[in-house]
C-alpha cells in the first residue's frame, strides 16, 4: 500500500522522459532535412524598357507592333499605324545561378524555367502585350517560348556564379484614334520570372513597355489650284504665275498673253491634322504636268515652312494649313483647250 504511489510516479516519469526524447529527435530531424535539399540561389534583372518611342497611331483600330528579340527592330504585324522612332526596342535579361554549397550541382546540371507575362495597369494608348518572344544571348534557350501569354521556356544550365543573358521581344498593340484613349505617353508592363517545376516564382523582375503615340496624320484639300482662263500670246512667250502666298495672278515675259477675270484663279489649299505640337515634314512636287490638247509643265511653289509644327500641344489635336501656287509658260503655238493634272502632297512626322 505504501509503495504503490511511488511506482506510479516512476512510470509517469519514464513516460515523460521517453516523450521528451521523441520530441527532441523529431525536432532534430526537422532541422536537418532542409539542409540536405537546399536549392541554388538565382538573381534576375531586366535592363532597359521595351520602348517603341514615337509611333503614329491608326485612325481606327489597334496597330500591333512586333519587337524582334534578335535584332530589336520593330515591324507592324497588323493595323494602319507605323513607328517613327528607329532605335532598338528589345530588352535584356541578366540571370545568375549561385550554388548553395560546394557540392551543389544545380547550376551546372539543371535547366532553368523562365516565365514571362503581363502585369500591372495600362496608360495612354498602350494596350496589354499580346505575345512574348525570347532570343539567346550568352544564355542558351533549349526550349523556346510559344509566344502565348504567359509563356514558359527553358534555359540550359547557367554554370556556377556565371552571369548570362537573353533578350525579350513582344507584340505591343497601340490603340487607334477611335479608341477614345489619350494620345501622348503610354505604358504597359511585363514580368520575367524564374519559376520552379510547379510554376511558382523563385525570383523575378518587372519592367515597362513605353510609347509616345501620335494621332494619325491626315491631309485634306480645301481648294484646287486653278489658273483661270488665259488667252495665249500672239507673239513672244508669256509666263503665267499664281502667287502661293497671296493668290495674285500675274503675266510676265515678252509675249502678250491676256488673263480673264472669270473664272477667278485660286491657289490650292490644304489642311493637315494630327498630334498637336509635333513637327512634320511637308513636301510638294517641284513640277507637275497638266494634260489636255498637249502637255503643259507647271512649276510648283508653296507657302510656309518645309518643316512646320502643328498647333496646340501633345495630347491634343493640332493642325496646319498651307497654300500652293505655280507658274507655266505659254507660246503662240500652245494648243488651245482645257488642261488639268494632279498635285500630290506628302506629310510625315519628323
Amino acid at each position: 500500500m505504501t509503495t504503490q504511489p511511488s511506482v506510479r510516479r516512476l512510470r509517469a516519469g519514464r513516460l515523460l522522459s521517453d516523450g521528451m526524447r521523441r520530441l527532441v529527435l523529431i525536432a532534430l530531424l526537422a532541422l536537418a532535412a532542409p539542409a540536405a535539399g537546399r536549392a541554388a540561389t538565382f538573381t534576375l534583372n531586366v535592363t532597359g524598357a521595351m520602348d517603341l518611342g514615337s509611333v503614329g497611331a491608326a485612325s481606327s483600330g489597334d496597330t500591333v507592333f512586333r519587337v524582334d528579340p534578335v535584332s530589336g527592330s520593330v515591324s507592324v504585324v497588323s493595323g494602319g499605324g507605323r513607328r517613327i522612332s528607329t532605335a532598338s526596342a528589345r530588352v535584356q535579361v541578366n540571370i545568375t545561378c549561385k550554388p548553395s554549397r560546394s557540392a551543389d550541382t544545380d547550376c551546372t546540371t539543371r535547366n532553368v524555367r523562365i516565365q514571362m507575362g503581363r502585369i500591372g495597369s495600362l496608360t495612354g494608348r498602350a494596350r496589354a502585350f499580346s505575345a512574348f518572344y525570347a532570343a539567346s544571348g550568352t544564355a542558351t534557350i533549349v526550349t523556346p517560348p510559344t509566344g502565348a501569354v504567359p509563356t514558359i521556356f527553358e534555359l540550359a544550365p547557367l554554370g556556377d556564379n556565371s552571369q548570362k543573358n537573353f533578350f525579350v521581344g513582344a507584340d505591343f498593340p497601340v490603340a487607334g484614334d477611335d479608341s477614345g484613349l489619350a494620345s501622348g505617353n503610354g505604358e504597359n508592363a511585363f514580368f520575367v520570372y524564374v519559376v520552379d517545376a510547379n510554376g511558382l516564382m523563385v525570383v523575378g523582375d518587372t519592367d515597362k513597355g513605353r510609347i509616345k503615340a501620335f494621332r494619325a496624320l491626315a491631309v485634306s484639300k480645301t481648294a484646287d489650284l486653278s489658273f483661270g482662263r488665259i488667252q495665249r500670246p500672239t507673239s513672244g512667250a508669256s509666263t503665267v504665275t499664281l502667287n502661293a502666298n497671296n493668290g495674285n495672278r500675274t503675266i510676265t515675259g515678252n509675249g502678250n498673253a491676256v488673263a480673264f477675270a472669270t473664272p477667278a484663279p485660286t491657289r490650292a489649299a490644304f489642311t493637315i491634322t494630327g498630334e498637336g505640337g509635333q513637327q512634320i515634314s511637308l513636301s510638294v512636287p517641284a513640277t507637275i504636268s497638266l494634260t489636255g490638247p498637249a502637255t503643259l509643265p507647271v512649276s510648283i511653289t508653296k507657302s510656309g515652312a518645309t518643316s512646320p509644327s502643328l498647333n496646340s500641344g501633345l495630347g491634343n489635336a493640332g493642325s496646319f494649313s498651307f497654300t500652293v501656287g505655280g507658274s507655266f509658260t505659254l507660246a503662240p503655238t500652245t494648243p488651245v483647250g482645257s488642261y488639268s493634272g494632279t498635285l500630290t502632297v506628302t506629310v510625315d512626322y519628323n
